[in-house]
Order: C-alpha cells, then sequence, then structure tokens
C-alpha cells in the first residue's frame, strides 16, 4: 500500500521520470487508441462511487484499475491495481497519483514546448497538484531557477513556498498579484482550479501549462501583444485548430509560428496512461522497498 508520502517518494525520482517520459511518449508516438469507457458503480449505502478502468498493457503486464472516492471528495481516494488474472497488485492514494499524472505528462510537454533556456517559473495554486508539477518541472527544465507561487490563501502560500525552495533549492517566492506572477515568466503552470490567467498577462513566447477547468481560453477577450498557439495532448473533435503535442513530439509540427507566439497547452487524458502509470509506481515501490506490505487471504496461525 503506497501512502501520499510513497507516491511522491516513487516519483520524485530523476531515473524514474525519466522512464516515465518515455512511458508517456511511447503512449503518444504509437498506435492511436481511443480511451476505454470507465465504468462507474455507485455504493447508495457508503456514498462511495467505484470507477473501473479497462485494462492496459504496463510495465507489470496487462493491468486493470478501480477507484474508489468516497462522497467527500479530498479525502480516502483509493486506486486498486489489479493483474490480468484479477488478482490484486497493490493499491496507492489516487489523489496523489492524480497529481503526479499530470504533472509527468506536463513535464514532457514543457521539453517540447518551453522558450530555450527558461529561467523563471510562474505557478498557480499551492496544493499537492502544483507540489508534483513543481518537482517534475525542476528535472524537465534544469534552467529554471525563480519560481513566484501565486495562491488562495496568503499564509498557506508563503508556507508551500518555504517548503519548495528548501526542498529544490531554488528561488521560490510567494505573489500576491496574479499578473506579477505570470509577467516576465517564462513558464506559467495553472493547478488547483485556480482562477482564470489572462492570455495578455504572458510574456512574448512564453508557455501556459493548463491543467485546470477555469483558465481562460486562449485567444484573449482584447488583441494580444503576440499570437497564441494552442496544443493538447490528446486532441478531440470538439478541440478544433489544437496541435497534437504527438505531432510535435514526431517532429511533424512547430510549436510555435514565431518565436514571440505564447504556447497553450491544455492537459487531458491520455489513452492507457492512468493504468501505466499507476502500475510504473507501484513497480518502482516494489524496487525502493517503499510502502507497506498487506496480506491478502487468510493464513495459518
Amino acid at each position: 500500500m503506497l501512502s501520499p508520502q510513497d507516491v511522491d517518494d516513487v516519483f520524485d525520482d530523476e531515473t524514474f521520470l525519466e522512464e516515465c517520459f518515455a512511458d508517456v511518449q511511447r503512449l503518444l508516438l504509437g498506435p492511436r487508441r481511443a480511451r476505454g469507457a470507465d465504468t462507474l458503480v455507485g455504493v447508495p449505502s457508503g456514498r462511495l462511487r467505484l470507477t473501473v478502468r479497462p485494462g492496459a498493457p504496463g510495465p507489470l503486464g496487462r493491468c486493470s484499475t478501480v477507484r474508489i472516492d468516497p462522497a467527500a471528495p479530498a479525502t480516502g481516494r483509493l486506486e486498486f491495481v489489479l493483474a490480468e488474472d484479477g488478482s490484486l497488485l497493490g493499491l496507492a492514494d489516487a489523489g496523489a497519483l492524480d497529481g503526479w499524472r499530470t504533472a509527468v505528462t506536463s513535464g514532457l510537454a514543457a521539453r517540447f514546448l518551453a522558450p530555450p533556456g527558461p529561467h523563471v517559473l510562474g505557478l498557480f495554486g499551492a496544493g499537492e497538484q502544483a507540489w508534483a508539477c513543481l518537482l517534475v518541472l525542476r528535472h524537465a527544465l534544469p534552467s529554471l531557477a525563480v519560481v513566484r507561487v501565486v495562491g488562495r490563501d496568503r499564509v498557506g502560500t508563503k508556507d508551500f513556498a518555504l517548503a519548495a525552495g528548501r526542498h529544490t533549492g531554488l528561488e521560490v517566492v510567494a505573489a500576491e498579484d496574479a499578473r506579477a506572477g505570470a509577467r516576465h515568466a517564462d513558464v506559467v503552470v495553472a493547478t488547483d482550479g485556480h482562477p482564470p490567467i489572462h492570455a495578455d498577462w504572458l510574456t512574448a513566447g512564453a508557455l501556459l501549462i493548463d491543467q485546470t477547468d477555469t483558465t481562460r481560453p486562449a485567444r484573449p477577450n482584447r488583441p494580444a501583444r503576440q499570437a497564441v498557439r494552442s496544443v493538447c495532448l490528446a486532441p478531440t473533435p470538439e478541440a478544433a485548430g489544437c496541435v497534437a503535442l504527438g505531432e510535435i513530439v514526431a517532429g511533424r509540427a512547430l510549436p510555435r509560428r514565431t518565436g514571440a507566439d505564447v504556447v497553450h497547452y491544455r492537459c487531458d487524458d491520455l489513452a492507457g496512461w492512468d493504468t501505466v502509470a499507476a502500475s510504473a509506481g507501484l513497480r518502482q515501490a516494489w524496487r525502493r522497498d517503499l510502502g507497506t506490505a498487506l496480506s491478502a487471504g487468510r493464513t495459518r496461525r
């Protein structure tokens, strides 16, 4: 069993992150597969929702996952990893897994979409998702040196900035003004449902990594100083005009038409990645002897 701290310890490892980047890149460049439909099961008596994700090949063979979400979304979320024969391989905190899944795909995208030698990161949000994204981007973009954090809660944001600075060795400061947090940043990340970021706040050539449902559309209300290029992880029919990240990774498309273009990268689902990330994290935990061993079935005394 992997606690939130165990999940953080598993993914906050340079070698393992490179393996994860390779897994995402393989999925992007492989045969395009439609994401299989999740099976949702409500449990009224316990006010729970079970989500069964279809099987996908990964480092532990073909696995599937079963997720348990309680009525209170911030507590008690678990994800079970099952082998093809239905045997339980392990379980982990689902909320922590979610943050790292999104962070890893964002880190790979940043390698292909960020302007050359990015120095300043504007980080909107100060929760688990922001923490995972910061640690992944520190590895994906080694030239980063300064991080400006913008959060809803002033005290919590300052605590986050202090802990992040100690952990990463970067200069991490809390910015109270959202516009100031985005201004002159080479890469801006919106996490945790933070209030909208205006495209015209961004400097020419910047990358906006959008992990929320509240970030404004890439095209601002009034003319911006530069054009905005939209990139999606896995485009859908609704995302007309959005360039697929896989096309850029394969060298068939460019992230910018000119160096002044802002790139708006929109995070979404990638078929198979949820299951691959869970099984890869479990295998890495076994390698490093992380987590708590659980016995299943009856044992003799």
